[in-house]
């Protein structure tokens, strides 16, 4: 048994990397396509044929994090409040872009309301046209379909932690209720402010949405990295000295998205090399810690959650 569970959780996590690895599959084959232009964001992506693999890949994505254990508390909340941004930046698209707004004129002046035959035009307008249309219309549907998943999650979380509190030691019972208030209460919060918001002023909600969440995830991603990059295998290292090559490459991580967050603010680079670079660093990172575990399991080593 103990067997069948150490190999799902390497597949969960293995997982999480397939999914970014589709994901920046789709974006990179639509860029080909459309001539090596790059958009100026992944998320613009959500507007062009990759759409599906941009909603299908970031929901994944989202319910990997969210389903994985985090090895600390700080790790494990970090995970799933990743994980339900992932899934409001999945299907809350992106304001319309410049890249966007240009297409949709370029259809307006080559062909007015109808694309004849006869235009001369290399767009693809009539599937812009249902892009625009359909984004819109699906955030409030998805979004309310989200909130209730999220809050039957919410309360299975509950629930499960009641039983699970039933068959402990005082002393895990006591750090399971700290590590469940502290995670519920993050997440409720979030899904709570997301429910009142849509209610509220749909408009905002899907004009701003997907810019926090994705501001979020991000967050989330470099919350991950700098919790292992403090421990190695449920030990707090303390040193840059007794870092191993796992917390090198978080804090690289960490560094690049500061310098890189730097050049887009000041519009060096766009946003979508910034996007790029700091979820490539997360995948290398994470099989990285993910090979160094199977190396644990093999040994019958086992990561202590401190």
């Amino acid at each position: 048994m103990i067997e069948i569970e150490v190999k799902s959780y390497r597949y969960l996590r293995t997982a999480m990397v397939a999914l970014l690895v589709g994901l920046g599959a789709a974006v990179f084959y639509q860029t080909w396509r459309q001539g090596f232009h790059l958009l100026g964001s992944v998320s613009a992506y959500y507007y062009t044929p990759a759409q599906a693999m941009f909603v299908g890949g970031l929901i994944g994505l989202g319910a990997c994090m969210i389903a994985l254990k985090g090895t600390t508390t700080v790790e494990d909340i970090a995970l799933n409040l990743g994980g339900m941004f992932a899934a409001v930046v999945a299907i809350v698209p992106t304001a319309r872009s410049a890249d966007f707004m240009t297409t949709v004129r370029a259809c307006e002046n080559t062909a007015g309301p109808l694309l004849t035959q006869t235009a001369s035009t290399d767009l693809d307008c009539p599937t812009v046209r249902a892009l625009a249309e359909a984004g819109r219309a699906n955030v409030e549907n998805n979004t309310v379909s989200l909130l209730v998943v999220g809050g039957l999650g919410l309360l299975a979380t509950v629930l499960f932690a009641l039983k699970d509190s039933r068959s402990s030691d005082p002393a895990a019972r006591r750090r399971s209720r700290l590590q469940l208030w502290w995670g519920l209460g993050a997440a409720f919060a979030v899904w709570a402010a997301s429910g009142f918001v849509l209610w509220r002023d749909t408009g905002w909600f899907i004009g701003n949405a997907h810019y926090l969440a994705a501001l979020g995830l991000f967050g989330c991603l470099f919350v991950v990295a700098v919790a292992n990059a403090l421990r190695r295998q449920g030990t707090l290292l303390r040193g840059p000295a007794r870092f191993d090559r796992y917390a090198w490459l978080a804090w690289l991580m960490v560094g690049t998205g500061l310098v890189m967050g730097g050049l887009v603010y000041f519009r060096v680079i766009t946003l979508f090399w910034l996007e790029i670079v700091v979820v490539l660093l997360f995948v290398v990172l994470w099989m990285v810690q993910t090979v160094e575990r199977m190396g644990d399991e093999t040994a019958g080593g086992v990561v202590a959650e401190p």
